[in-house]
């Protein structure tokens, strides 16, 4: 943000320009930086005319970054809508400032055009001096030029904010830029196009991390599977390939510096040793005075869809994300609606089973959402104590009561501002907060306890239940406003049970998980073992038996009901299923000469169950 200015603007130029001290804070330092540039580079406050490109080295600059225009496409047509009919365009350049192309109501555009800010045309800060374009792209950061703190007198009619946009490796790859009037470009344009640039560049790096090794860390491990976690991809031999922007800062890379990395000398350990300790599971690393929580995952087993060249019907953006796998079977239409209800900010009231998948979809709604470089935050009301609840919510001033951090606390409220608040469990919430509750959901407002200043917050809210809410209304246990403030529509998922072929879904969840990169496979007898079960854990139940049998099995295993948990051989009655009639027995073991190890694979039981079965066909 700029910071207000001690003498007008019109002296501070007069005075700039004629070689003048000027007094501390006079300009915004990122504006002061870029004028005492242009006048090194003998740039004067009349500027350059220069020329566009013809039309056909504009195409050839424009197939040149043709990759990560293609990642922008989706973003750029949601930030487009908000500044629709509000005399502001939308302009995108490349890494030297050209400008690739320009959107926006037709009027405003011809208006612009005449300050040279058209396709084609050199927004560098050696041509057009400072202003939201050039600058941000020299100065590696967002940045606002409003009026007469561009360079050249002539666009003092203009106010402009720009992101630079950084590839996986921390190249420089262009700038998003909104231009237009100054009373009507300010921060929220501002923060709307650092949310565009994060969304496209972790759309870009998942694209450039999908066959390597993934490494997430967070300090909340509920946040490990989110945009804002700290992510590096890794080759198989431990270099590092790609990361984040959080990813570049922990290993020490600045934007437009790649360096060879590897993961030993970042983490103190090898990949190995890491799966070994924690397999695909979370563990926890400490880096220095910091403690996070961290996951190794192995590369994708299907690449992902060519963002250039969608399918005419391809589903929303969610069902490509990474919790894809967890949507498997849910009605065709919940997505979307749920989405169009978050979009509309009405609450979106997930109902189902415990281990539905939640969470997930909760998860999967945020990424495909406007908001999805914005925080997601998640609370489960059930897993707090019922003291700490309203603390954890809320948040709290300093020395708010016995016990409190000295430092106070934001609460999860304000930390999902400009974001999603999923609030799990909804049903659990003590009676005595959910007057409060409903009380910030009408008036957006949040006072910690202990007092202090009230906060406004914008927030998109997701709750989930498996409790029956209206029962509870009735009984007492749940507030009626509250019940209605939330279950505008309610969308129920289904168990797995009814999800149609568990065994599919199962596959999938093992592709996900890496099983086909390790050669494991599903056996038919398994597979038929699945879905006679009925899930009483739903999808969470079926995840953590596929991580654990998967952990558990040496790669180019065909996994089969010999190694489920004993209890789950008896619950779904694969240990002694007998399927098989003799005369395919015998047939199976002639088939594979005698070896009853290669006969138990092929039917899916264990070596020990097929003696059994010939003993008792004597």
């Amino acid at each position: 943000m700029n910071t207000s200015h001690r003498l007008p603007l019109a002296e501070i130029r007069r005075r700039f320009f004629d070689g003048q001290h000027l007094p501390s804070q006079a300009l915004p330092p990122v504006i002061l930086h870029s004028w005492q540039r242009c006048r090194s580079l003998g740039l004067t406050a009349a500027g350059l005319r220069g020329e566009a490109l013809a039309a056909g080295q504009l195409a050839e600059r424009r197939e040149a970054n043709r990759d990560w225009l293609a990642a922008a496409r989706l973003p750029l047509a949601g930030l487009l809508q908000q500044v629709a009919q509000q005399d502001l365009v939308l302009v995108v350049a490349d890494r030297h400032g050209l400008i690739l192309d320009e959107q926006g109501e037709a009027a405003y555009l011809q208006r612009v055009e005449k300050l040279a800010l058209t396709p084609g045309m050199d927004w560098s800060e050696a041509m057009r001096g400072t202003n939201a374009i050039g600058t941000a792209l020299a100065a590696q950061d967002s940045v606002l030029v409003r009026g007469a703190e561009h360079y050249l007198e002539r666009n003092r009619r203009l106010a402009c904010s720009a992101s630079p946009l950084f590839g996986p490796q921390g190249q420089t790859l262009g700038a998003l830029d909104i231009s237009g009037s100054p009373r009507k470009l300010g921060r929220p344009q501002m923060l709307a196009l650092r949310a565009a640039s994060l969304q496209i560049e972790q759309q870009l790096f998942e694209q450039a991390s999908q066959r390597a090794w993934l490494f997430s860390l967070h300090r909340d491990a509920r946040q490990l599977e989110q945009p804002s976690a700290l992510q590096l991809a890794f080759a198989e031999d431990g270099r590092l390939l790609a990361a984040n922007a959080g990813g570049r800062m922990l290993a020490g890379l600045e934007n437009g510096a790649w360096q060879p990395r590897h993961f030993a000398a970042l983490f103190g350990q090898s990949m190995e040793h890491w799966l070994h300790l924690h397999g695909y599971g979370c563990g926890v690393l400490e880096m220095g005075a910091q403690r996070f929580s961290a996951r190794l995952r192995p590369p994708q087993a299907k690449p992902v869809a060519d963002i250039r060249a969608p399918a005419a019907s391809a589903p929303p953006a969610a069902a490509s994300s990474p919790a894809s796998a967890a949507l498997d079977g849910l009605p065709a239409a919940l997505l979307p609606t749920a989405l169009k209800l978050l979009s509309a900010d009405i609450p979106v009231l997930l109902l189902g089973e415990t281990g539905t998948g939640k969470e997930r979809v909760a998860q999967a709604l945020h990424r495909a959402s406007a908001r999805a470089a914005a925080p997601f935050v998640a609370v489960n009301c059930a897993a707090i104590p019922d003291g700490l609840v309203e603390a954890e919510l809320f948040g709290y001033e300093q020395g708010a009561f016995t016990g409190a951090s000295r430092q106070g606390s934001k609460g999860r409220l304000r930390e999902a501002h400009g974001g999603v608040l999923f609030l799990d469990e909804i049903g659990d919430m003590p009676l005595s907060l959910q007057a409060r509750l409903l009380r910030v959901l009408q008036e957006r407002v949040v006072t910690p306890l202990g007092g202090g200043g009230s906060h406004a917050i914008d927030v998109r809210l997701i709750c989930a239940t498996h409790r029956d809410l209206p029962a509870m209304v009735g009984s007492g246990a749940f507030r009626a406003d509250l019940y209605y403030r939330l279950c505008h529509y309610p969308l129920t998922l289904p168990p797995l049970r009814q999800r149609g072929d568990v065994a599919v879904v199962a596959q999938r969840m093992l592709d996900d998980m890496g099983a086909s990169r390790r050669g494991i496979r599903l056996a038919p007898a398994l597979a038929q073992a699945l879905r006679r079960y009925h899930w009483p854990g739903n999808m969470r139940q079926l995840a953590n038996l596929l991580a654990t049998l998967l952990a558990l099995a040496d790669d180019d295993a065909e996994l089969t009901p010999a190694q489920l948990p004993d209890h789950l051989k008896r619950e779904m009655g694969a240990g002694e299923a007998d399927d098989a009639p003799p005369d395919e027995l015998s047939a199976l073991l002639r088939r594979f000469g005698g070896n009853a190890s290669a006969a138990a694979r092929a039917l899916g039981v264990s070596r020990s169950t097929l003696y059994r079965r010939l003993a008792r066909r004597g």
